[in-house]
């Protein structure tokens, strides 16, 4: 396993999980545990990083407290909310290992004060066998320059508007609605991102769930999403360049099926510039696929 990876769920051979298999607990319990020295670290890591990149922006976020996999294969997501403004004073914090320790020891769970938003991202499979990767911007917050799947995150606000962490009514969010824009929202992304209509995409199918360790194991959900369109087609409609996300990336790349499985041994300079979340969607293809 590549040291930039940790897998928390992943689907196996048995099928991977569509959204009507899918159930979603939103809960204040699941929110991050907060240490009151910590809050006003993590406000001046967040004036800090602003003055750095003021295109930032303290979106409201899902999180991702805990998975459970039965054995009728029915996911269940325990979920939370944080935001990003937590995320980079918690996940990117210089104390990231004694919050782990700290966690460990208070509630059984290293991951209990970090903010862990859940990211998504797009395994995407033309109709020719090749795999989309995009080249990160240079302003991105996160593994600028790095090729990536495409991806981002579930959106709160589509469900609760625009309103801070602490006055969300979780009641608004009911399991199903939680489940569509999560399985939603990695269809948008690839539209906004490649330029690819979702007529041309299939339903989303997850397959687990990867950590970042390299942000102290932020997850994000990947999903396998077929396109019926062709490597040639693909490149064409992402250099049209006036998609709404078209600034987040620099280039793409369209790598065939059967490179990308082996890439990490007989490509490793590479794989090095792959970014760690897509890295983690690679890793869990290969396991769901037996490979």
């Amino acid at each position: 396993m590549d040291p930039d990876v940790k897998i928390m769920f992943c689907a196996g051979t048995g099928g991977l999980v569509p959204e009507e298999r899918t159930l979603v607990k939103v809960a204040r319990e699941f929110n991050r545990k907060s240490l009151p020295e910590d809050e006003t670290s993590i406000d001046a890591i967040w004036k800090f990083r602003l003055e750095e990149n003021p295109r930032l922006f303290n979106g409201t976020k899902f999180r991702v407290h805990s998975v459970v996999f039965d054995i009728d294969r029915k996911l269940t997501l325990n979920l939370g909310l944080t935001d990003y403004r937590e995320y980079l004073g918690t996940n990117w914090a210089s104390d990231v290992e004694q919050l782990r320790s700290r966690g460990q020891k208070d509630f059984s769970n290293p991951q209990a004060f970090f903010s862990d938003p859940m990211g998504v991202g797009a395994f995407v499979l033309t109709d020719d066998n090749h795999v989309v990767f995009l080249r990160r911007s240079l302003h991105c917050a996160e593994a600028p320059g790095m090729w990536d799947v495409p991806g981002g995150h579930a959106e709160p606000e589509e469900l609760v508007g625009k309103i801070p962490v602490a006055d969300v009514d979780y009641s608004q969010m009911t399991s199903q609605a939680v489940a569509h824009e999560i399985f939603d929202s990695i269809l948008r992304e690839i539209r906004d991102e490649v330029n690819i209509s979702h007529t041309n995409l299939s339903p989303p199918l997850l397959m687990g769930i990867a950590q970042n360790t390299t942000s102290a194991c932020r997850p994000s959900l990947e999903f396998l999403v077929g396109c019926s369109l062709s490597k040639d087609r693909v490149l064409a409609l992402y250099r049209q360049g006036d998609h709404a996300e078209a600034d987040e990336s620099t280039n793409i790349m369209l790598v065939p099926l059967s490179q990308i499985i082996t890439m990490e041994t007989t490509n490793p300079t590479l794989w090095a510039q792959i970014a760690p979340s897509a890295k983690g969607c690679v890793i869990l293809y290969k396991l769901c696929n037996g490979l």
